[in-house]
């Protein structure tokens, strides 16, 4: 515990150490007094006048903060100026002594700062990181599980493994409890791992998909959620998505005793409300660790509705797979939700509902055609247009080469290089698209002519050959970095998915500015008109 005297601040005084200051607030010389009670055997003879007070100062120092551990700010002044002159001021000082020498070791409490209960190095790093009460310390660590002092600047794993102790030791349930995944640095015991455990109502923790068991009952609804996340493992970070959320979906489930298949749309809502906070928070809740740790949950927290958003989606696509392999008609919830919005419709839903129908996605494409577009607009319109019209999504636009496109009459076609085989058929763009697009061409120089049906020309300076090999939108130029020179160098170079969001984002905040009544939020999924 030797180190421990270096991270925390000293306690309660001894009973040499207050007759040490009751002495001093009576009157008593420094130097008696010092070389009476406080010579260290390794002191070379007495001690000076100096350095009598400093040690006798250092104890009044100890005594003032173990006042205020104790919350009795009225003796920490009284000692503040520890000599007393005066006969009154002597006693209220010794009688204030004889009142705090009878109180016990204090007990850190929420709002204390963190300077009444560690040392001043330590105090000073913890208030530099923003840390300035007990309350903040705790809501950081359980906020960010055992490695909360990585994010704290020169806080290295003795001071973490002394303050987690230290706070261990002090959980009262009065906004001092750590979780159970804040472990110590230190912790030399094995962390106690997970166990397959059988999906039901009354289980005691929550375990990942790899650690489920399915009742009889429903044994096969577990199996067929796996393979449908089989069928997403092209992407990872789909596939990782898929997965939390399917493990959110079963978990609840099970603990409201319902398998998938019995879900209707008043269980959507439910699940929906829950979302926003889960409780019981103990079983729900937890900082982020290892998959395979008892302390492993499903939820850091209540979830944004941009989040809850889309974790409705996923269960939505879910639940429809799942109905299908159990024989049930798709629309079996949708109709049973439908109604249920029908017959009690929410303020939230009424409120998505008005938003959505005057949104003004027309106006928007309008703007963007009107306003003295530049090569950067024009992709903007561009994209627009196809995510509107045609109902793209941003992640399918980033993948699209000119090799795609094939003229039609006036117009022209677009395939979508997709898994899915009715995503595949060839779309008939609408003219003003087309137009679009080969204004966006223009711009980057790519001089695209509708030779022959089907067929179109290429004047790049890739040459015929490489242009069909380029985006289908891209920055009609790129920033002289090299990186921007290695693009530029490169024909496929063009917009990712996050490119094409941020294009629409930076646009529709320039046309949100510029119309009065508009909504500021946005997304490019809001653009799609049916």
């Amino acid at each position: 515990m030797a180190e421990d005297r270096d991270t925390l601040t000293a306690t309660k005084l001894t009973r040499t150490e207050f007759a040490v200051v009751r002495a001093y607030a009576q009157g008593m010389r420094p130097v008696d007094i010092a070389n009476r009670y406080l010579l260290d055997p390794d002191d070379d003879g007495d001690l000076t006048e100096h350095q009598a007070i400093q040690r006798i100062l250092a104890l009044r120092d100890r005594l003032v903060q173990f006042a205020l551990q104790h919350d009795r700010p009225d003796i920490a002044e009284m000692f503040e100026a520890l000599r007393g002159r005066s006969d009154a001021g002597m006693s209220r000082r010794v009688e204030a002594l004889s009142s705090i020498e009878q109180l016990g070791q204090g007990r850190p409490l929420p709002a204390h700062p963190v300077t009444l209960w560690f040392g001043p190095s330590l105090a000073r790093r913890l208030t530099d990181a923003g840390i300035h009460t007990v309350h903040d310390l705790v809501a950081l660590a359980n906020r960010r599980g055992s490695s909360w002092w990585r994010h704290v600047p020169r806080v290295g794993r003795r001071s973490a493994d002394t303050i987690v102790r230290w706070l261990r030791s002090r959980a009262d349930g009065a906004g001092i409890a750590l979780r159970m995944g804040v472990n110590s640095p230190a912790r030399k015991e094995a962390i106690k791992t997970l166990s397959p455990l059988r999906l039901s109502a009354g289980m005691p923790y929550p375990v990942p998909l790899e650690f489920m068991l399915g009742v009889p009952s429903s044994s096969d609804e577990l199996q067929w959620v796996k393979d449908w996340l089989q069928a997403k493992a092209g992407s990872r970070n789909t596939w990782l998505s898929y997965r939390r959320e399917s493990e959110r979906l079963l978990l609840w489930s099970a603990r409201s005793g319902k398998s998938l298949v019995q879900w209707t749309g008043p269980d959507l809502d439910a699940y929906e409300a829950f979302l926003a906070d889960p409780q019981p928070a103990a079983f729900w809740c937890g900082p982020a660790v290892p998959r395979e740790q008892m302390d492993w949950r499903p939820f850091e927290g209540p979830m944004k509705e941009s989040s809850r958003a889309a974790s409705l989606r996923v269960a939505r696509v879910l639940l429809k797979e799942i109905r299908r392999r159990a024989g049930i008609p798709d629309r079996a919830i949708a109709v049973a939700r439908a109604a249920s919005e029908a017959a009690t419709p929410s303020p939230h839903a009424l409120a998505e509902t008005e938003a959505s129908t005057r949104f003004p996605v027309i106006e928007f494409i309008d703007w963007l055609g009107q306003e003295a577009p530049g090569p950067r607009q024009r992709a903007a319109l561009a994209t627009a247009l196809l995510v509107a019209r045609h109902g793209l999504r941003i992640v399918e636009l980033a993948t699209l080469r000119l090799s795609d496109t094939t003229a039609s009459g006036t117009t022209g076609r677009l395939t979508l290089p997709a898994k899915s085989a009715a995503r595949r058929k060839p779309i008939d763009l609408e003219p003003d698209v087309w137009e679009a697009l080969l204004d966006h061409w223009a711009d980057r120089a790519l001089g695209a002519d509708g030779a022959a049906e089907g067929g179109l020309e290429w004047a790049a300076e890739w040459g015929a050959e490489g242009a069909p090999a380029a985006a289908l939108i891209a920055p009609a130029d790129f920033p002289d970095t090299a990186r921007g020179r290695a693009k530029r160098a490169a024909p496929s170079a063009g917009y990712s998915a996050s490119g094409f969001d941020q294009l629409l984002r930076a646009y529709w905040k320039r046309f949100a500015a510029a119309q009065p009544d508009v909504p500021a939020g946005f997304s490019p999924r809001r653009l799609k008109m049916g």
